[in-house]
């Protein structure tokens, strides 16, 4: 993106938009899936359970703590890129190639 012209500031935006963006999908896809899953696991083996369940049961305080853990992961690994970026000697590496 430098090559092109772009500054180091759009640069980084760019780097915290696609992480999240990333993100977002990830925890969107990860919630369905694992709803999906639930779902099929519990109607698979109703007939093992004395009396059937009425609901699921969610841990929101495991999920909770599962989603603060991944986007404080996400955050740091953009800022750690963004941070890199900006002490690349971006002028004599494209000179070399």
């Amino acid at each position: 993106m430098a090559a092109v012209g772009a500054s180091l500031r759009d640069i980084g935006a760019f780097l915290w938009s696609e992480a999240v963006i990333v993100l977002g999908a990830a925890l969107l896809l990860a919630a369905g899936l694992g709803w999906m899953l639930s779902e099929m696991l519990v109607a698979m083996l109703q007939h093992v359970f004395d009396p059937p369940p009425d609901h699921l049961a969610i841990p929101w305080g495991f999920l909770a703590s599962l989603i603060a853990a991944a986007v404080g992961g996400g955050l740091v690994a953009a800022g750690i890129a963004v941070r890199a970026l900006r002490r690349l000697p971006l002028g004599a590496i494209l000179r070399e190639e």
